[in-house]
Formats: C-alpha cells, structure tokens, sequence
C-alpha cells in the first residue's frame, strides 16, 4: 500500500516484505515527464518487491559455490573410480 505520492518521494508503508517495514523512493528531478501517478504506484510497489530478492541473493551465491564444490569432488572421485577400474581390467 502507498501512503503517499508528491514529486519529489513515494513512501510505500505496508511492503509485504518481512525484511522491509516502509520504503522511500526518491523520483529524480531530471526524469522528464513524470507518468501517471497509478503507474508511479505500481512501479514503486515493484521496486520494493524486487529489493526483497536481492536480499536472498548471498545466500543463494553460497549454495551454488558449495553445490560447485560437491560437483567437483564427485567429478574427481569419479574419475579416480574410473581410472581405478581400467587399471583392474588392464592388469
């Protein structure tokens, strides 16, 4: 929900984000023509619910390192496995 909307900042009270309680965004002053001011809501009301994902994101570069890591070492082990065998059957 917006509370408020004038030229210079939109304040967006109730984000539904558990991160976030209110948010301020300024609107540049250089911007051009403003647009509509129901469209300004639903911009600031997706802005504040992309901020929400970005807050995930170093959790997320964490698990993908550390499924990168398991992937190498089951490559390797892997491939020790597989040269281990060739070894049995050439001997």
């Amino acid at each position: 929900m917006i509370k408020g909307v004038n030229r210079q900042m939109i304040e967006v009270t109730h984000t539904g984000s558990p991160y976030f309680e209110r948010a301020f965004l300024v609107v540049r002053a250089d911007g051009g023509e403003l647009p509509a001011a129901d469209r300004l809501h639903r911009l600031a009301e997706k802005v504040v619910q992309q901020a929400e994902t970005y807050a995930g994101l170093r959790r997320q570069r964490r698990r993908q390192l550390a499924k990168r890591v398991l992937f190498g070492v089951a490559c390797g082990g892997g491939g020790a496995a597989l040269l281990w065998l060739i070894q049995l059957v050439v001997r």
